[in-house]
């Protein structure tokens, strides 16, 4: 079988704008979690909560598809490959680094602990890719028609059993240690939103028709307020019911709520995209975010600051405003601080490479 050569692709500056949003809202969780040290999530972030992790892996699995790509095992090794150079080798160097000079402890705490320090999404995301891409090669056809329908049946199974898997491995002991390794409790909980994007991009064109339909918007909303509310008021009344049945209840909610704060936010970027373009001042900040979205995660915990007397200003029952501008002022000066670590670490194409995965020199 002949490998296709990938061609360059024209980026989609509302995604890119997309990604910065996400990147942000990352941060601004651990602002509120490492930096103030509040341990409950407050209402609006427990709001940015539910969709900005789905929303993440969303984006990745929907630029993952490319039409172009005939895959065989050959293709498989050279992307996986560039894969574990880009996400393996850069998190590895800067966890145990920040394992080692923030917390004082040894690489095992790294390697054991499920969300390694933080530093859990790569790994992930690169176990992502090395499953999407086996699917690929087991199930490429030059009929793109076929293809598609293959792989969207086949992903849309390992979404399933992921997320039924992910109820059971925390009740088997050594699998759980396995688990926590490979971080796959993560895996477990965000490869549909991943499944989902590349579905959505393979279908790009009934997707958008989907969304345009006259009441797609107005279900989504109602449903995200309906589930997210009713959800809110259960806990706070606890009014749960049986432990066990709850927790089901609460995990399939969770889920839907994702999917539909996600594409609540994406329609939202797609709908007004000429708002979020190069020329446009908003739009130029967030995709220079978006574009860098791998360096900013690496270095922003190493930028932290321990500002706990800040919590009492942003607890819950206090107003979101105040909370919006502490956070997110601190949030956007730690990634302004991590973009300018990145501009001078890429002046050397070694560091550059090993540290973010960079095959040559970049702006």
């Amino acid at each position: 079988m002949t490998t296709s050569i990938q061609q360059p692709t024209k980026r989609i500056e509302y995604i890119d704008a997309l990604r910065g949003l996400t990147m942000i809202l990352v941060v601004f969780s651990h602002v509120e979690l490492s930096c103030m040290g509040i341990t409950t999530p407050t209402y609006l972030n427990e709001v940015l909560m539910s969709f900005r992790m789905p929303l993440f892996f969303f984006i990745s699995g929907y630029i993952a598809y490319k039409e172009s790509l005939a895959w065989d095992w050959s293709m498989w090794r050279t992307m996986s490959r560039k894969k574990l150079v880009v996400q393996l080798v850069p998190t590895l160097i800067l966890g145990l680094l920040y394992t080692y000079a923030y917390y004082g402890t040894d690489w095992q705490t790294f390697v054991t602990a499920n969300g390694k320090l933080g530093y859990w999404f790569t790994i992930v995301l690169l176990e992502m890719f090395l499953i999407l891409y086996t699917a690929n090669t087991c199930l490429y056809t030059p009929d793109r028609e076929r293809y598609r329908k293959r792989m969207t049946l086949t992903l849309l199974l390992l979404a399933g059993i992921l997320f039924v898997a992910k109820m059971g491995l925390k009740m088997i002991p050594t699998l759980n240690t396995w688990a926590n390794v490979g971080s796959w409790h993560h895996l477990c909980s965000y490869f549909q939103y991943f499944a989902f994007g590349y579905i959505c991009s393979m279908h790009k064109e009934r997707f958008a028709q989907l969304l345009e339909a006259r009441y797609t918007m107005a279900i989504v909303i109602g449903l995200y307020a309906l589930i997210f509310g009713t959800k809110k008021y259960l806990i706070a009344t606890h009014l749960t019911g049986s432990i066990d049945l709850w927790k089901v209840a609460e995990t399939l909610s969770e889920a839907l709520i994702g999917y539909l704060g996600l594409i609540i936010v994406y329609n939202t970027f797609k709908t007004y995209q000429n708002g979020f373009t190069r020329d446009k001042r908003v739009g130029k900040a967030l995709q220079l975010i978006g574009t860098r979205t791998l360096d900013i995660y690496l270095l922003h915990s190493f930028f932290m600051p321990h500002l706990p007397q800040l919590s009492a200003l942003c607890s819950e029952g206090k107003n979101a405003v105040v909370e919006l501008f502490l956070g997110g002022g601190i949030a956007l000066s730690i990634i302004a601080l991590c973009l300018c670590v990145s501009a001078v670490i890429r002046t050397s194409p070694m560091l550059a490479k090993l540290l973010f995965g960079v095959s040559k020199k970049k702006g």
